[in-house]
């Protein structure tokens, strides 16, 4: 299927929505909108998919997507088993770029919000004082109300526009190479994935998922994501291996059988080659990270 197109409520008497989310879990499929989308993660764990870029989120995370950008936010497994001390908190604005006027972004007192929607299209991920700050404020613009609204979306824009450690999430090609048009069914090949990974996988089990051939099963995935089936599985183990390196429950031969891997130097070799680290190098780095905090 092609990426979801989802229209945005954005309510009564109101230009952008902001809005608190509160659910048992996330998984809204592979989906694009016109609006611009800043989301704070309050509360929750899974991965994110954002053009050709795959990550696993985490409490606090502070992510901007720009316009008709794909992407999809889905929980850890855990979510899904109903627990219930389990579930997800987030606050999303949604907003289009010409929501206040088709000239108002050209002023020039807002060239660096124009260069930051430019930028957004490959979608950032905010870091350092620029999150913090800008996450108070989308707490208080919850209750914000009127001229007030705008104020706080236009002070939160500002701040990210002057942040100099964002982080570019999708590759700059792939805005470039993307056909919103033409029938998508990397939501099914998705979906597969992240229910199977923890066990073998083969491309002909991945194709006849998404009904596709498994002779033209590599150069469609490849062509719709700009990176191989492989390399997208990979990704996907070693994300998952991360997490229960940094959970702490799990000694590193249990996480790589976990993870769908039957031999440890294979695991660590495909760990180092997407993480750059070797699983214990990783966790020191994460506690030192965390001992800076």
């Amino acid at each position: 299927m092609r990426p979801i197109l989802r229209k945005v409520d954005i309510g009564y008497d109101a230009s952008f929505s902001i809005r608190e989310d509160i659910y048992p879990y996330l998984y809204n499929h592979w989906h694009y909108h016109p609006e611009v989308e800043l989301t704070l993660i309050r509360k929750g764990t899974g991965v994110r998919l954002v053009g050709d870029s795959m990550e696993q989120f985490d409490d606090g995370d502070l992510i901007l997507l720009g316009a008709n950008l794909p992407h999809m936010w889905r929980s850890d497994a855990a979510y899904f088993k109903g627990l219930p001390d389990l579930h997800i908190e987030a606050i999303a604005i949604h907003f289009r770029e010409d929501f206040w006027g088709s000239d108002f972004l050209n002023l020039p007192e807002l060239r660096g919000i124009r260069e930051l929607l430019q930028k957004s299209k490959r979608g950032l991920k905010i870091t350092g004082k620029a999150k913090q700050t800008v996450s108070a404020k989308m707490e208080a613009a919850l209750n914000a109300t009127g001229v007030q609204r705008i104020e706080y979306l236009l002070g939160m824009l500002n701040v990210i526009a002057a942040c100099t450690d964002s982080l570019s999430l999708s590759s700059a090609g792939f805005g470039k190479t993307y056909d919103l048009q033409n029938t998508d069914k990397i939501n099914l090949i998705y979906t597969y994935t992240f229910n199977n990974f923890q066990q073998k996988i083969s491309i002909q089990e991945a194709a006849a998922a998404a009904n596709i051939s498994p002779h033209s099963f590599c150069r469609y995935f490849k062509t719709r994501t700009l990176k191989t089936y492989w390399q997208f599985v990979q990704e996907v183990r070693i994300g998952y291996a991360c997490r229960l390196l940094i959970e702490n429950k799990l000694g590193v031969s249990q996480i790589c059988f976990n993870c769908g891997y039957n031999n440890l130097s294979n695991f660590n070799r495909q760990f180092k080659a997407v993480t750059g680290k070797t699983p214990l190098q990783y966790v020191k780095e994460y506690l030192r990270r965390q001992s800076v905090v």
